[in-house]
């Protein structure tokens, strides 16, 4: 491909998508904020994970090339990829994390020898695809999913009023719409492989538009289905028995009723996009019967098939399949892993609620998924056809929950920083004082997961979009954990009372042989701490840790130090026996983390896992070297700020 201009590349890119797309393919003659966000994430991200060699210089070598960026930034990373190099300003951080400058990422002009830092110009995205060490198909296929996430992102700069003023006082249901920003490591943050211009403005959350389910009808035999009650009493409970009734008479109309059909809700562009899937058959064979829309309104989330209630904010999300590939992710259900969801929620609240220091200290709340439902046609080449694209789960709303005085945010907006160039949090940090909230936060949110895992052996993938927090103007109250009927985990001999664990084989045969490691079932307790330490620590506190260094000068060591002082004062409170504390091993020097981009750009699967090492700051005490280097840095912005 490094024969091809980069205008020919974004053209070919630009065929992928429907011509609303290519015209915010084609960006502006340098980068803009959008582009560059996605090359800093992916440079990031390539260095990270260790998929190109790299090597580092002070940035004091550099001073006048660089003096406009951040002090925080101190090192120059230079690294080659296809016989061409390449070079940014960033900064190595907590668990090796790499932080790269904005607009910092540059490419030595071609066939020309290093002879000072004016050779250098600044690299485009196409231009760092093109030159990666893989085949054209894989280039194209991770340029189209780069291209679709700045499109995306322009259009949303253009037209949205979410990055124009603050969001601080939005409630709940509108903030899953105004954090428009994505995944703050994955570069392809808003691919969404499927979607339209159209239906991104329709359909996805930025534009917070509202849309009605379609309803199926479908022969009961096709459909499994787990619901707390009668179907017909859940459904009158879920619906409100005005608009139950209203799909009964529907079908009663086409001479069927409830005793061989099954009600079953349908997001409106999954009834488009999988018509060639099998629906469309299955519509003219008479198994499936279009009720048509009703109900309530509801708009997306942040992770676009989960979608709350408008009409009602108190009644339930409801996770719905979409036919599309969103980030990493293929956004269908998983079959097995559907109906077994209300067992699971069932058990997991019944450990908390048995757990005499959660119930006392009251700082942990599940969402549960009491319901689960999905298509599954008897006929085995249907059944593969249609694997995952029709089915529900209802979890409940955290707004049905909060306390007299709380109020709920997405756990994502702890990490943002607003349209007047202040953290999102910055008021409470100011009216509380960063230590103190800093603690505060730590004591409600890792504190009650850390127990989890250590005491009664379960670990969550608490990353920050299943995470809400709960506050009182701004004072940390709860923390709530959502979607765990995938990403929950334990190994048997670990568990506190494995005599509890549910016996999901009673609901889906698939789980009397499913092997280790492919379900909830975990063969090691090392991937027990690997999934706490991925996902609370080094794609979550992480970059927490580094917006309060940068913009309260709260630096990483001590928020560091912070959730180790907690670590140590739960192990002292003797809550859990040290011993059993110390099989999970998240003192260990090094720990294993999730290669997420090398995933991407080898196509993994759902299953498939990547990782690389990186060395644990939460061995031992981070030394005072680290602080004298936040207060350099600190020196250096200052004096940067008076000569500007």
């Amino acid at each position: 491909m490094d024969s091809l201009d980069k205008d020919t590349i974004l053209v070919k890119i630009a065929e992928q998508f429907c011509p609303q797309h290519a015209q915010y393919i084609k960006g502006p003659e340098s980068s803009d904020k959008e582009e560059q966000r996605v090359v800093r994430q992916f440079v990031e991200a390539l260095l990270y994970e260790e998929i190109v060699e790299f090597s580092s210089e002070d940035r004091i070598n550099f001073s006048a090339e660089f003096n406009h960026f951040d002090g925080v930034f101190d090192n120059i990373y230079s690294f080659n990829m296809g016989g061409r190099a390449f070079r940014c300003l960033g900064a190595r951080r907590i668990f090796e994390r790499i932080r790269i400058a904005d607009g910092s990422v540059q490419i030595l002009e071609h066939d020309k020898e290093y002879r000072s830092d004016k050779e250098y110009r600044e690299c485009r995205i196409e231009e760092l695809i093109c030159y990666l060490d893989t085949d054209s198909e894989t280039k194209m296929r991770l340029l189209g999913e780069l291209m679709q996430t700045i499109a995306l992102c322009r259009w949303n700069t253009r037209y949205l009023e979410h990055h124009k003023k603050p969001r601080r006082k939005l409630n709940f249901a509108q903030l899953e719409s105004a954090i428009t920003e994505g995944h703050l490591y994955h570069p392809s943050f808003k691919a969404r492989t499927g979607f339209t211009l159209q239906d991104h403005i329709q359909y996805g959350p930025e534009a917070a538009g509202t849309i009605q389910f379609r309803w199926l009808a479908i022969q009961s035999q096709h459909v499994e289905y787990n619901y707390p009650s009668a179907s017909i009493d859940f459904w009158t409970e879920e619906l409100g028995e005005e608009q139950f009734t209203v799909l009964s008479k529907r079908l009663e109309s086409l001479g069927k009723n409830w005793l061989s059909y099954a009600l079953v809700p349908i997001h409106p562009w999954q009834v488009d996009a999988i018509q060639n899937r099998g629906l469309s058959d299955a519509i003219d064979c008479g198994d499936i019967i279009e009720l048509g829309e009703a109900g309530d309104f509801y708009q997306a989330t942040q992770s676009l098939r989960t979608l709350v209630n408008v009409s009602h904010p108190e009644k339930a999300n409801v996770k719905i399949p979409l036919n599309l590939v969103s980030t990493s992710s293929h956004r269908n259900l998983q079959d097995h892993f559907v109906c077994t969801a209300p067992a699971i929620s069932t058990w997991l609240q019944e450990v908390v609620a048995k757990d005499e220091y959660l119930q006392r200290e009251g700082k942990l709340l599940l969402l549960s998924e009491y319901a689960g439902l999905l298509y599954k046609p008897e006929d085995e080449t249907k059944a593969k056809e249609m694997d995952g694209l029709i089915g529900a789960i209802f979890r409940e709303s955290i707004v049905d929950k909060l306390q007299p005085g709380e109020e709920a945010i997405p756990f994502t907006a702890l990490m943002l920083v607003e349209s007047d160039n202040r953290p999102f949090i910055a008021d409470w940090l100011d009216r509380y004082g960063v230590d103190a909230w800093v603690n505060r936060l730590l004591d409600v949110m890792l504190v009650p997961i850390w127990h989890m895992l250590v005491h009664n052996g379960i670990a969550f993938e608490a990353h920050c979009q299943n995470l809400i927090l709960t506050h009182k103007d701004g004072w940390p109250h709860r923390i709530a954990l959502r979607d765990f009927h995938e990403d929950m985990e334990y190994v048997e001999d670990y568990l506190k009372f494995p005599e509890h664990l549910p016996k999901l084989a009673e609901t889906d045969s698939y789980f009397e042989t499913i092997a280790l490691d492919e379900g909830f079932s975990m063969s090691d307790i090392d991937e027990l701490r690997e999934l706490f330490m991925d996902t609370v620590y080094v794609l979550n506190l992480a970059d927490l840790s580094f917006l309060l260094e940068r913009y309260h000068d709260y630096s990483e060591t001590q928020f560091w130090n912070r959730v180790r002082n907690h670590l140590n004062g739960y192990r002292q409170s003797g809550i859990t026996r040290s011993a059993r504390i110390d099989r999970i091993g998240a003192e260990n020097p090094s720990i294993i983390v999730e290669s997420l981009l090398k995933k991407k750009i080898l196509n993994g699967g759902t299953l498939d896992y990547f990782e690389h090492t990186v060395s644990n700051p939460l061995a031992t005490e981070l030394d005072k070297s680290a602080e004298d280097k936040i207060a350099e840095n600190k020196k250096l912005r200052q004096a940067e700020s008076q000569t500007s």
